[in-house]
């Protein structure tokens, strides 16, 4: 054999080998490769009731809404009622997520349940808008509101009559206010009392000399928005901590969540949700 042939061959036999290497090393890249197909979802379906804060409501019904969507065989029923319904109806059973707008009594706070912070809210004080006042102080609001303050010429406006609107006894939004701005000190005698923020909204804007207070996301150009201590209430402010009047938006379960109404309160603090529709009034726990 000539030396040409052999190398020939010995060339041929290189080839194959690194081929044979080759093939092999892409057989085991693509074994090795091969993802594990990912365990479908469980099918979701059954019906989820919640009920409580006006103030929650609208975002609620908007996540069951989007809820029902992807989840077909799903029917989320969601009340209002206020916070301290919702709260009672989900230690007694009648619900499976209680929603509301102000954290658990001392009293509630041996029912068994869970918290699920949701959203962080802002509580502006507003007025009706031909009122000429634009800024209180925490303690001219404390007076109005308490009934030692009764004209608006005395915190710098015109001669006349204030009229106090404030939030029914089963709101969060009252509980709240009541505890931060009135000093746990009841509203003054005889206040318009309204059910939810809307009505708030539309009492103010529709009352001469009103004042009342109403959540962030609800705030439109029918009312005026006062500024309390010289500070807007904004998203900016309250995360910021310089504005006094916010409070959280919870979710609450009898026991730990599962099953559906799991599903459904991970929905609601899922980025997407947060992000996309949360964000659009309250501030999102994402950025918190």
């Amino acid at each position: 054999m000539t030396r040409r042939k052999s190398l020939g061959i010995a060339t041929a036999l290189s080839l194959a080998v690194v081929l044979a290497l080759v093939l092999g090393a892409a057989g085991c890249g693509d074994k090795g490769g091969e993802s594990p197909a990912e365990p479908e979802k469980p099918k979701l379906s059954g019906t989820l009731n919640l009920s409580g804060s006006t103030t929650v409501l609208p975002l609620a019904q908007e996540a069951a809404d989007m809820f029902m969507d992807e989840n077909p065989d799903v029917t989320v029923n969601v009340q209002g009622g206020g916070s301290s319904v919702g709260i009672s109806n989900v230690a007694e059973g009648v619900v499976d997520i209680g929603n509301a707008s102000r954290g658990l009594k001392d009293e509630e706070k041996s029912l068994g349940l869970v918290d699920h912070e949701i959203a962080l809210d802002v509580i502006v004080v507003i007025a009706h808008k031909d009122v000429e006042v634009d800024d209180l102080t925490a303690d001219q609001v404390f007076g109005i509101f308490s009934g030692k303050i009764t004209n608006w010429k005395e915190v710098g406006g015109k001669d006349a009559p204030i009229t106090v609107v404030v939030r029914d006894e089963a709101s969060g939004t009252r509980e709240m206010f009541d505890e931060k701005a009135l000093k746990k000190e009841k509203p003054k005698e005889g206040a318009i009392e309204c059910n939810s923020n809307g009505v708030m909204r539309q009492t103010v804007s529709s009352t001469p000399n009103s004042i009342g207070y109403i959540s962030l996301g609800y705030l439109d150009g029918s009312v005026k928005a006062l500024k309390y201590g010289g500070v807007q209430g904004s998203k900016e402010t309250a995360v910021n901590k310089t504005y006094p009047l916010s409070r959280y938006l919870h979710m609450f379960t009898k026991g730990e969540a599962t099953g559906l109404a799991k599903a459904f309160i991970d929905f609601v603090l899922s980025d997407r949700f947060q992000d996309e529709v949360v964000a659009k009034e309250y501030i999102p726990m994402t950025e918190i």
